[in-house]
């Protein structure tokens, strides 16, 4: 699936020159591609949360997108690096789950592990796959390249589930999934489950209501949402919900008054 367009997500941050080493590769082996910068701010080895914001711009990319995800708390172990295809879009990763949940948008249709060490970079850090590995593998594949010159089908690529929410009459029972920049604390609830006059129970705090906007309630107020990419989530007007309430990812959450199924 050729394309021209690459999304790059990781957990280097901006400090070090660990993004424009990737960009470099890619733009020297495909020059004219359009690269996006979906976040280098993932928590460091964080998987999970990669999964999460992964998931959560896909759908917004133009379709032939591929992304290449880096958070790659094992690097030059042995563990392998996947290509894997959707309808619309490719993905090269660490087999360690990153790709779980673009599931949720759409499934995975092909799945090959990368061993054409031919597309490879002539020297390969061990700590550096993204750079060495992933991007030249994303420049031959943006160019034309045969999914068949990739590497052989691959199916048994590792996954975790996506922690569905639990609904029991009209209550759901469900947990913080992402914690964002501003302390905004995302759950695995959609707005589909909820009413507006619901009731939220999260970190011994008590909830009233969906509020519309983070604006809805006075300065320091806490209130709960819909945000934008479509999940509850619990904030502190100008202030950080997270930090405040002493929320961490896995904290769970109550909805009381969610609609029945």
């Amino acid at each position: 699936m050729k394309t021209n367009t690459i999304a790059l997500l990781s957990d280097f941050g901006t400090a070090d020159p660990f993004v424009s080493a990737i960009k470099g590769v890619l733009l020297s082996k495909a020059p004219g591609l359009a690269i996006i910068d979906i976040t280098h701010q993932i928590p460091p080895q964080d998987i999970h949360t990669a999964a999460f914001y992964l998931m959560a711009a896909m759908p917004y990319m133009p379709k032939n997108t591929l992304f290449i995800s880096v958070v790659d708390p094992t690097v030059g172990t042995g563990r392998g690096i996947i290509w894997a295809r959707t309808e619309h879009y490719q993905f090269i990763a660490p087999d360690n789950g990153i790709i779980s949940w673009v599931d949720q948008n759409e499934k995975i249709t092909e799945a090959r592990f990368i061993n054409n060490s031919g597309l490879f970079m002539k020297n390969i850090s061990s700590t550096f796959h993204g750079r060495d590995i992933m991007a030249p593998v994303a420049a031959a594949i943006a160019k034309g390249l045969p999914e068949k010159k990739i590497g052989p089908v691959f199916s048994e690529y590792r996954t975790f589930p996506f922690p569905q929410p639990q609904k029991g009459g009209n209550r759901v029972t469900g947990q913080v999934i992402a914690i964002d920049n501003f302390g905004n604390a995302v759950t695995n609830i959609r707005r589909d489950y909820l009413t507006a006059n619901s009731v939220f129970s999260i970190s011994d705090r008590m909830l009233k209501g969906l509020k519309l906007t983070y604006a809805s309630v006075p300065e320091g107020e806490a209130l709960a949402l819909i945000g934008s990419f479509g999940f509850l989530e619990f904030s502190v007007r100008n202030g950080n919900f997270a930090r405040t309430f002493e929320v961490k990812i896995g904290t769970v959450v109550e909805a009381m008054g969610s609609i029945d199924e």
